[in-house]
């Protein structure tokens, strides 16, 4: 299916989750497991300024967009190399398929 957002996607990710198994003596294991890798993505940030009470708030979001032919799924790590070339490595909080692309809010202290 064509994605008519893909365009917009100008940036790469490996996304990783903790898949349990067990190790040879029996015990549960839960390791690391790089489940993407190199899919286009869009990092996004932004920014709202709210007054309260005379104090002014600045309040930073930020989301991932990526195809929805990918499985997202809530606490994956996520390793973002941006456009220069840069990494940001961000924890996916809540993520909302629509008919194109995955739009994923990025956690912030433990917190979606």
């Amino acid at each position: 299916m064509y994605n008519p957002y893909e365009r917009m996607y100008d940036a790469a990710m490996d996304v990783y989750r903790y898949i349990s198994g067990e190790d040879e003596d029996g015990f549960e294991t839960n390791q690391e497991s790089k489940v993407i890798e190199g899919a286009k993505c869009r990092y996004s940030i932004s920014s709202q300024t709210t007054a309260d009470n005379g104090v002014p708030v600045i309040v930073s979001t930020a989301q991932l967009f990526c195809g929805i032919e990918h499985d997202m799924k809530l606490g994956d790590k996520v390793v973002i190399t941006l456009r220069k070339g840069d990494p940001v490595t961000v924890k996916l909080g809540e993520c909302h398929p629509y008919r194109f692309q995955w739009q994923c809010k990025i956690e912030k202290d433990g917190k979606a």
